[in-house]
């Protein structure tokens, strides 16, 4: 098990957004690499899953923890941690944000409950990053919009096989907002986490608003950030989704799988209906 660097210096305050997935994680992480310099100036370092980054690392090992919860992989959960640890900054706020590190979302892998492992993985980060104690931050989405882009995303990227239908019914049980959030208040204690609403958002340009303000920044540094345009990994239209089902359904081997989905995904205009 790796160890904890108790004596390393670290940031005054660690903020840790675990997304959820599908509640704008990948236009956030747009947003705040736009805004790097802008941010860092007001006290506040980012870290989002850049290629090659511990940030990226992290959130890959989490996800395939949560999918396979192990002691070996827990064990290369807490390395990724601890490696994560050792590229803080040494002094005020620092923003972790990568949408995995609850776990795998449902229908990924099997999956039809709302992170049943994300407590383990919580501790698990809270030993490496000791003695700093994040606070964990998370975003939620009402639950049926939710569960609609979900199902486009484990189609698109996660060869899921089966209807919308038939995952609706899988997932019927998996848990509720108000669930997630009281094992996560039970086990961090409020004053350590957050939970905002995707709805409550003020501005799509300047997303995850919530998010920075929760990190001290006030609504005149907010609006001095520079805005994105459009929305970042859209969900398939409706032929393309179908198309893709059906392709899941096939003994492809994944890297001929990958090239046909990148295809289907830059040309959805040849499976757009009427």
């Amino acid at each position: 098990m790796a160890a904890p660097h108790a004596s390393r210096a670290g940031p005054a305050r660690l903020i840790i957004h675990c997304g959820v997935q599908k509640t704008g994680s990948t236009s956030l992480h747009h947003f705040l690499g736009r805004n790097r310099a802008a941010l860092e100036a007001r006290g506040v370092h980012v870290l989002t899953p850049l290629k090659g980054t511990p940030t990226r690392v992290l959130g890959r090992t989490a996800a395939h923890f949560s999918v396979d919860p192990t002691r070996e992989n827990e064990e290369l959960l807490e390395k990724a941690a601890t490696e994560l640890r050792n590229s803080l900054p040494a002094s005020g706020t620092c923003l972790v944000s990568h949408e995995n590190l609850p776990g795998a979302m449902i229908g990924r892998a099997g999956e039809t409950r709302l992170y049943p492992h994300v407590t383990r993985i919580l501790d698990t980060i809270d030993r490496a990053m000791a003695p700093l104690a994040p606070e964990y931050v998370f975003y939620t989405r009402d639950m049926a919009a939710w569960k609609k882009s979900v199902y486009n995303q484990a189609v698109k990227t996660d060869s899921y096989p089966r209807s919308e239908a038939e995952f609706l019914c899988e997932t019927e049980n998996c848990g509720s907002w108000a669930d997630l959030e009281s094992r996560l208040s039970t086990h961090l204690g409020a004053a350590r986490l957050a939970i905002f609403r995707l709805e409550d958002e003020p501005d799509p340009a300047r997303p995850g608003q919530q998010l920075l303000h929760h990190a001290g920044l006030e609504g005149c540094d907010l609006a001095t950030l520079s805005p994105v345009s459009g929305t970042r990994n859209q969900s398939l239209n409706a032929g393309a989704l179908e198309f893709m089902r059906l392709l899941n359904t096939l003994d492809l081997n994944r890297q001929a799988r990958t090239r046909v989905a990148r295809l289907v995904t830059r040309n959805q205009q040849l499976f757009a209906s009427g």
